[in-house]
């Protein structure tokens, strides 16, 4: 198991949350919570950065649908870059993939 690591970086264009290690039953509600003190604070965009994310399971993928639908409910748009490797699959294989473009 990998550590779960979040960093947010905020600009007049978006607030990017950069998240690495393993998204997980045990980490999830960590990156819930700085989902939520992200979109706490005015944003037009919201990025979560997954490039660094080894592992997603239902609860990480749940954490990911729940903070599209909160972007949407603030206005902000809302998009995931880098994903790949097992967390890209897990998208795939249950149709988030086509949610997220």
């Amino acid at each position: 198991m990998t550590e779960l690591t979040i960093r947010t970086e905020r600009s007049d264009a978006a607030t990017v949350v950069v998240v690495g290690g393993d998204l997980d039953y045990d980490s999830h509600g960590r990156l819930d919570d700085a989902v939520g003190d992200a979109l706490g604070q005015p944003t037009s965009e919201l990025v979560l950065d997954l490039e660094a994310v080894t592992y997603c399971d239902s609860c990480g993928l749940r954490v990911l649908i729940g903070a599209h639908r909160r972007a949407e409910e603030v206005g902000a748009s809302f998009a995931l870059r880098g994903v790949h490797g097992q967390p890209a699959r897990a998208l795939k294989l249950t149709g988030l993939d086509q949610v997220f473009g």
